[in-house]
């Protein structure tokens, strides 16, 4: 039994928010994401999704575009696809980092894989541990009332985890945002904060004497990703855990962060680390040298890498600080049932391969000319 694979696609695509992200250096209006599709000679198709993310992996979408058409498609035409492993090692070392187009083929190799085995993509990589998860929503609209209004409604919907973007306004607005977000939400929300490496280390601290009270889960990349220093020193000064995210590219960064106890968990993204496999290993990485994971999509990805991080989720050791996925950013998404939670919960099935039907009108509404 073999697939064969006759075409490798990679569409560029603009997929506009449902309103602006506030992050630390940037406002965020629309996605420009890379969507691979890899049909097989049995006329099966496989997707997978990738944000471009130039501060963040260096990715560029005309970049990540060159990468598979140029270099890692023609690696892929003609092969057996249920060689996915080993068809992934020569797409990891054909060309240097590009970790996007890397994932994006990853996950639509195992979507197509998936669907000739009659099975979801988490039985090809080690078998669920995990079927339903309960997502964290980001809150950055650059406006604490709206904050406070989309946070309020999430919570009657059932969510109760949230992440609070700070470093984008003053330091004093982003702490009473976070005083004011606690004393709204109550007690039984959980709260973690991400500075996308948008502040300094005396602001981080000033952040931090003053929401003592809010009981951060965790804070995220407060300092510049290449500062190991600066967040080891910054660890031993405050009680809330940090959590590595831009400073990670690699299991090698990973280890270099943790024996510099510059952190104590890891946000890990399948865009960084150039597929789900990779994710897996670093995630059991982080098991064993006691790391907690939190594992997210970037700002904004459609359903076809949410629904690729909830397969990835499914095997992890661990998701102690929660999962982010973000096609509920999105003012429309590609395929014909968007990704959802139900009372604040996902839950998985057993649909094969991602566990989605993408819809090829809306991709081509959204592509890039």
């Amino acid at each position: 039994m073999s697939l064969i694979i006759k075409k490798v696609e990679a569409i560029p695509v603009a997929l506009p928010l449902l309103k602006p992200m506030h992050m630390a250096g940037v406002v965020i209006t629309k996605a420009y994401n890379l969507i691979v599709r890899i049909e097989a000679q049995n006329g099966l198709v496989g997707w997978g999704e990738s944000a471009s993310a130039p501060t963040m992996t260096g990715d560029l979408l005309p970049g990540m575009l060159a990468a598979v058409e140029d270099y890692l498609a023609p690696l892929l035409i003609n092969e057996d696809a249920l060689n996915h492993a080993q068809l992934m090692a020569k797409v990891s070392t054909e060309i240097y980092r590009n970790t996007g187009a890397k994932c994006a083929i990853e996950c639509a190799l195992l979507d197509l894989c998936g669907k000739h085995l009659d099975v979801p993509v988490f039985d090809l990589i080690g078998g669920a541990r995990r079927q339903q998860f309960s997502p964290m929503t980001l809150l950055g609209s650059g406006s604490s009332d709206q904050d406070i209004a989309d946070a309020l409604a999430k919570q009657k919907m059932g969510t109760q985890f949230f992440k609070i973007k700070v470093g984008a306004r003053a330091i004093e607005e982003d702490i009473a945002h976070t005083l004011r977000l606690r004393k709204e939400l109550g007690s039984k929300a959980i709260l973690c904060a991400d500075a996308n490496m948008g502040l300094t280390a005396s602001e981080t601290v000033s952040y931090f004497q003053a929401t003592e009270s809010v009981n951060l889960l965790f804070f995220e990349q407060p300092l510049r990703s290449g500062n190991l220093n600066g967040m080891a020193q910054l660890a031993s000064r405050i009680s809330v855990p940090l959590c590595g995210d831009e400073s990670i590219t690699s299991v090698e960064d990973i280890v270099t962060l943790s024996n510099a106890k510059a952190i104590e968990g890891a946000n890990l993204k399948i865009i960084k680390l150039g597929g789900i496999s990779s994710v897996v290993n670093a995630a059991v990485l982080c098991e064993n040298i006691g790391l907690s994971v939190n594992l997210a999509c970037k700002v904004a990805e459609s359903s076809i890498a949410a629904a690729s991080l909830f397969q990835t989720g499914a095997v992890l050791p661990n998701l102690d600080w929660g999962i982010s996925v973000t096609n509920q950013y999105l003012a429309e998404d590609v395929v014909q049932h968007p990704i959802a939670t139900i009372n604040g919960v996902f839950t998985l099935d057993r649909k094969p391969g991602l566990g989605i039907e993408v819809n090829e009108t809306l991709i081509q509404k959204f592509t890039l000319k």
